[in-house]
């Protein structure tokens, strides 16, 4: 007995730490959204006034850096996850149920 309850205790942990990460990924997406419209329109002026000049090459290679960095963290990170079992299960329904909880009250309001 003492077994199932650890597995349902994983479990619900799981649950929770994904519902807390997807919560928080979804705040911390809308928070960069906006720094990122806000830089990338304080530079599209300072380049239309002529006082910098943008290398959209170069900003383009760091850009893909950054997201293969990401990409490859994001694979590692969720390969060990559900490693763990009970609570990898719990923490990928967490955060796919949170996830699809915040669109549909996003859709409506």
């Amino acid at each position: 007995m003492e077994a199932i309850s650890n597995y349902g205790l994983k479990g619900i942990l799981g649950f929770l730490f994904g519902a807390t990460v997807a919560f928080l990924v979804s705040i911390s997406l809308k928070a960069m959204k906006i720094i990122a419209l806000a830089q990338f329109s304080f530079l599209g002026f300072l380049a239309a006034s002529g006082i910098i000049t943008i290398n959209l090459g170069r900003l383009l290679e760091i850009a893909n850096d950054i997201l293969s960095w990401i990409a490859d963290s994001l694979e590692s990170v969720f390969s060990s996850i559900l490693e763990l079992g009970s609570f990898g299960a719990g923490f990928a329904g967490g955060f796919i149920g949170t996830t699809l909880l915040l669109e549909t009250l996003n859709e409506d309001s």
